[in-house]
C-alpha cells in the first residue's frame, strides 16, 4: 500500500528511518528534524507525518525492526557472557598452574587435612565451572522454540523457593 501520493517512497523511507532511529518520537518532535524533499523543497504536513506513523506499513516495519534489534542485543549479550566465562576459565587455569607449581615445590609442608580440603574444593570448583561456555554457545545456536522448551524443562526440574527469608 502506498502511503503518500505527494512524496516518493524513497523520501518516505528516509523519514521512517529518521523517526525509527530517533526512538519513534511523536510527530511534533519529528517534524522539526524532517528535511525538506529536495525536489520541491517541501516537508510533509504534521498531519501527514501522523498518518504515516499510524499506518500499518510503518507500524509493521517498526515492530519487525524492534524484533531484529532485540535478537541482535540478546546474541551480543550471550557472546559477551561466553567471552567473560572464557576469560575467567583462562585466569582459573593460570591460577591452578601457579598453585600446582607451588604445591609441587612445597608438598612436604602440607598437612593431610589441608590436602583433603584442597581436593574437595578443587572438585567443587571444577564441577561448578565445567561446560558453561559450551552450554551458552549451544543455547545461542538453538531455534527459539527449542530454547523455550529447554528453559521450560530446566525450570520444571529446578526447585524454586518464593518465600521471603
Amino acid at each position: 500500500m502506498k502511503i503518500s501520493n505527494k512524496f516518493p517512497s524513497g523520501y518516505v523511507d528516509d523519514v521512517f528511518a529518521l523517526w525509527y532511529n530517533a526512538g519513534k518520537p511523536p510527530a511534533t518532535n519529528l517534524y522539526r528534524s524532517v528535511p525538506e524533499w529536495e525536489f520541491n523543497q517541501e516537508k510533509p504536513a504534521l498531519e501527514v507525518l501522523r498518518s504515516w506513523m499510524r499506518s500499518d506499513e510503518w507500524i509493521e516495519r517498526a515492530e519487525q525492526l524492534d524484533l531484529e534489534v532485540q535478537k541482535i542485543f540478546t546474541e551480543q549479550q550471550i557472546i559477551s557472557k561466553v567471552e567473560m566465562f572464557e576469560r575467567h576459565a583462562e585466569v582459573g587455569r593460570t591460577m591452578q598452574q601457579m598453585s600446582l607449581d607451588w604445591l609441587e615445590a612445597n608438598k612436604d609442608e602440607l598437612t593431610p587435612g589441608t590436602a583433603v580440603r584442597m581436593l574437595v574444593d578443587g572438585i567443587e570448583i571444577e564441577q561448578g565451572a565445567a561446560g558453561i561456555p559450551d552450554a551458552l554457545r549451544k543455547m545461542m545456536e538453538m531455534k527459539d522454540e527449542d530454547l523455550k522448551n529447554e528453559i521450560a524443562q530446566l525450570l520444571a526440574d529446578t526447585p524454586i523457593d518464593v518465600t521471603d527469608s
